[in-house]
């Protein structure tokens, strides 16, 4: 059997990993000159398995429109959420379905849904990261989600309380506690209300994971193709004829397109609907040097949507959305500096001493589906399969999104069912 699998990050490479464990012939093809040069660069690095909560939460029209009322104020680059007026057309199908999906029934279920793929990923990664002996920056710390009002805190902790029947480990701690557990946060302590610890989330770098698994793969006989973009997908009975924009043509079994935001357009030129957009983040990747009081679990900070990952040396601070469509592919200094500011909130002395030359700053598209789960096997074009719209989860469930699509296509008894992501629900 050949497979063409298109994109080459989390996604794509976990496909592509466990097709070529199957015996399959693997061809992976990617737009950018390096594996995981897109979402899979920058993000968090937070594998947030307690509670994966997808997008489509109740209220979150108003956040739209409060984003949309800072970028009409200009405020956008001060704020967590931008949508430029010039971006909303390309956004109207695609919002009325998301926002139909909005509601607490939808958003509960989705929850769970992410949860149960979440815990899923969380064994098979364990597996690999023996079975590969990998090493991209792992820690074992948990996570804090941290509050500035009770009121905040006692709604966070209702919906996290929903998952304790299906495994969730959680602790409630106040101001004094959570500083017992974190000190790195003495210096905001006065802001601070108290947290839900998550013993079980952990982190790593992505973009190492996705060049090791890369490097490990292609040793093995993996082909992959760099620097080459798809013009069109064509499914032709048994096979599939993927031809390149240099109309080089090439023919598999199956075609898995695993392209983060970019499988929209992909889908279309096979005739596939893929409901996704883009949401970009940014991240800032700070070097730590001597800093003693380092922090010593990941933080999501509820009042400012951002959060911060100590990745081996580095301090991975990550946040904000713009709904700008692909237009804005460049790093925006404002955002930086809003960045920047939200560091200084928790870690004031910390910023002090930062060289911002040091800084290495990203900026990547999410791919965000209408009813807040990835899509994930076959769809209604044969021998074409998805594995895309994971959202801001796509490091918490990527490798148990791609062995459980490998198994599908290479007709392994799956470990785990895909029903409930499969990609035949998109109408």
């Amino acid at each position: 059997m050949k497979i063409i699998v298109i994109g080459a990050g989390i996604l794509g490479i976990s496909t592509a990993y466990f097709l070529q464990k199957h015996g399959v012939e693997v061809t992976v093809l990617d737009k950018e000159a390096l594996p995981a040069r897109g979402a899979s660069y920058g993000n968090g690095g937070y594998f947030q398995s307690s509670v994966p909560d997808p997008w489509n939460a109740p209220g979150i029209f108003s956040m739209f429109l409060s984003a949309w009322k800072n970028s009409l104020t200009g405020k956008g680059d001060q704020s967590a959420f931008s949508a430029p007026t010039s971006s909303l057309p390309g956004f109207a199908s695609w919002g009325l379905d998301f926002l139909s999906n909005a509601n607490e029934k939808t958003f509960l279920d989705s929850l769970i849904k992410n949860r149960n793929l979440a815990q899923y990923t969380r064994s098979v990664l364990d597996d690999l990261n023996v079975a590969e002996a990998l090493s991209y920056d792992q820690s074992q710390s948990g996570s804090l989600i941290i509050f500035r009002d009770q009121a905040s805190m006692d709604d966070y902790a209702a919906i996290a309380n929903l998952t304790l029947g299906h495994g969730t480990n959680l602790s409630l701690l106040n101001r004094d506690e959570l500083l017992q557990v974190e000190p790195s946060l003495i210096e905001a302590a006065d802001e601070l209300t108290g947290a839900v610890l998550f013993p079980d989330d952990h982190g790593g770098n992505s973009r190492i994971y996705c060049e090791q698994l890369c490097e490990l793969t292609r040793a093995r006989g993996m082909a992959y193709r760099f620097g080459v973009s798809v013009s069109q997908i064509a499914s032709r009975n048994s096979h599939v004829k993927v031809r390149l924009d240099d109309g080089e043509e090439l023919i598999a079994d199956a075609a898995v397109i695993a392209a983060g935001t970019w499988s929209r357009q992909l889908g279309r030129c096979a005739g596939v609907r893929v409901p996704v957009a883009p949401a970009k983040g940014y991240s800032l990747s700070i070097p730590m040097g001597n800093w003693n009081n380092r922090p010593r679990h990941i933080i999501a900070d509820m009042g400012t949507h951002a959060g911060v990952n100590p990745l081996g040396d580095t301090l991975r601070l990550a946040g904000t959305a713009e709904f700008c469509g692909h237009h804005n592919t460049g790093i925006n200094e404002a955002r930086v500096d809003y960045l920047i500011g939200l560091v200084r909130e928790l870690f004031p002395s910390f910023v002090d001493t930062i060289d911002r030359k040091t800084i290495d700053p990203w900026g990547g598209f999410r791919p965000l589906s209408t009813d807040g789960i990835p899509y994930i096997g076959k769809t209604r074009v044969s021998n074409i399969y998805l594995n895309t719209g994971h959202g801001g989860l796509g490091w918490t469930q990527g490798a148990g999104s791609g062995k459980a699509l490998a198994d599908e296509i290479a007709g392994v008894p799956p470990e785990f069912d895909l029903s409930d992501y499969a990609a035949l629900r998109i109408r």
